[in-house]
């Protein structure tokens, strides 16, 4: 009978491996040959476990679920510290009292006690360690081998999954048991396509229940990012591409997470988690540590200093605050806005009419108060909620008025409706300066690039950095929205132009832009597109008093 039993094994351990037999184990024998060419539910596989020295594998930094604090990570990334050596601080700190380091090795509960939110059960990291100290690791890293040619004589291995019980072992020997230096792992050869093995990690990430919502928030931006890149066309008979819409891609991040869970999200609950990315590292830190739950980190966002979403962070934490309690303390900070004007009781008809009138004012000041790319968004946030045409009528004609009260503001007199060519007129450059890079803009704004020169860069940089693509994509999500109206026909506010005379040609008349500023971005990227019909732009163009 034992006999019998290590022949099975050898035979499911290799395909087609040859099996020593002798007369009574002869029928099994011949069973577990034949295993790999018939279906008998399972197979075997080609993957081995080795026990693999610690000092070898390197933790993938890249991962959305981290770990370490975002400083010990940094460190690693800089080759300033071992891991081993990150590990030692982060017990260090912890024998100190450091809240990230105890939630992260399991010193203090985790999570929220009260019922309105989702439970998570996570032991910490000591734990883990305790569990694999007394019955072994029950599941093997994933690891890559990575030959190094500097080093031709010593492998070395990339952490694929499997973090948490990379970081335990490494506990186990900074405790002294030497017998954990080595790890089993599974080894695999590194993927030419990176995204093979980012693909891993977030089906790992996307079918945890216990992962931290600042994690689920980095790996559904990952997602995004690839999808952004996949679901472009090509535009016909030009060498672009044309990217989605932001709302096309969180759906379609939303659809790519029911593929690992079988739950599909809402494009709205994407953008709640993308706008967690937007937490301070230490907040970043406190919160994944703590396992806290999207409904509970939602309030935050609504604070406006990184001392305040730190502060709250922590107390969610210390408190075992739920997303109700959270959203009750944040609305209790936040201080209403106060008013110079004096508020008066509706108690009368006059009364009730004297405050509409002062009210309507106090939101006519507002709106000719603010920036010039402000005050076009919020003239598209109320077009945008208009549902029939009396109300459509009643926003273009605030506007007319609002635009009537700023042309007597600057001196200027009535207005000419007029077909503007897009090469008359001044690219508004300062529209971007909030959605670049300091560097970006300066190059733009020092520059005298054509309109459809500077929409070629910024395209161009949003493909190739990370970084520009995020604070652009606000101002790309606006343009788009404009852009596609443009194209079906439906009404658009009309943007303002003033009469300019060109330095150079005294003859030829300019324009520069007074509102309207997204509507024109909108026109120069369907020209960038193709669409010829778009190199005239239909504007108020404002006359100067004589």
């Amino acid at each position: 009978m034992a006999r019998r039993k290590v022949n099975i094994q050898r035979s499911l351990g290799a395909k087609g491996a040859s099996v020593a037999s002798d007369e009574s184990g002869n029928a099994i024998d011949k069973l577990t040959e034949k295993m790999s060419t018939i279906d008998v539910g399972f197979k075997p596989t080609e993957q081995r476990v080795y026990e693999i020295y610690l000092e070898r594998i390197t933790p993938d930094l890249s991962q959305p679920r981290r770990l370490l604090p975002h400083d010990l990570r940094e460190s690693l990334r800089e080759g300033e510290i071992t891991p081993s050596e990150a590990i030692r601080t982060l017990v260090l700190r912890a024998e100190e009292g450091d809240t990230v380091a105890l939630l992260i090795l399991g010193g203090r509960e985790k999570g929220s006690v009260e019922e309105d939110d989702e439970q998570v059960e996570d032991t910490g990291l000591l734990a883990l360690a305790r569990s694999i100290q007394e019955v072994g690791l029950r599941q093997p890293l994933n690891v890559y081998r990575i030959d190094d040619p500097d080093q031709p004589d010593q492998t070395v291995y990339r952490l694929g999954e499997g973090e948490r019980r990379y970081w335990a072992h490494h506990l186990l020997v900074q405790r002294g048991e030497e017998n954990f230096a080595r790890v089993k792992c599974i080894v695999e050869t590194l993927p030419d396509d990176e995204e093979i093995i980012h693909q891993r990690q977030e089906a790992e990430n996307a079918a945890r229940v216990d992962l931290p919502a600042i994690s689920r928030a980095r790996s559904i931006q990952r997602i995004m990012e690839r999808l952004n890149i996949e679901l472009g066309t090509r535009v016909p008979g030009e060498n672009t591409i044309k990217l989605p819409s932001q709302r096309e891609l969180q759906i379609a991040v939303g659809q790519r997470v029911k593929s690992f869970t079988g739950r599909a999200i809402s494009d709205r609950m994407v953008r709640n988690y993308l706008k967690l990315l937007k937490l301070p590292p230490e907040a970043e830190d406190l919160a994944e540590a703590g396992l806290l739950t999207e409904k509970q980190l939602r309030p935050v966002m609504r604070l406006k200093t990184d001392d305040e979403q730190i502060a709250m962070v922590r107390r969610i934490i210390n408190d075992k605050w739920s997303g109700r309690k959270v959203l009750e303390a944040v609305t209790s900070t936040i201080e209403k806005p106060r008013t110079s004007l004096r508020e008066i009781s509706q108690t009368t008809i006059e009364q009730r009419f004297e405050k509409r009138v002062l009210d309507a004012a106090k939101t006519v000041y507002a709106l000719v108060s603010m920036p010039q790319e402000n005050y076009d968004e919020a003239i598209m946030a109320l077009v945008s909620k208009t549902r029939d045409e009396k109300t459509k009528q009643a926003v273009q004609q605030l506007r007319d008025t609002l635009e009537e009260v700023l042309l007597k503001s600057e001196g200027l007199a009535g207005v000419e409706l007029k077909d503007v060519a897009l090469l008359s007129i001044i690219p508004p450059v300062f529209s971007l300066k909030d959605y670049l890079p300091g560097p970006k803009f300066d190059e733009l704004d020092s520059s005298e690039f054509t309109g459809h020169q500077i929409l070629d860069k910024l395209l161009s940089w949003r493909n190739d950095d990370s970084i520009v693509a995020s604070k652009l994509e606000p101002f790309m999500r606006q343009v788009e929205l404009e852009a596609e109206a443009l194209r079906a026909g439906e009404p658009v506010s009309v943007p303002l132009l003033k009469e300019k005379r060109n330095d150079k040609f005294s003859d030829v008349m300019i324009y520069e832009i007074s509102s309207g500023v997204f509507v024109y971005w909108a026109h120069e990227l369907l020209v960038w597109r193709g669409e010829s019909e778009f190199r005239r732009m239909r504007a108020e163009v404002a006359v100067a008093n004589a």
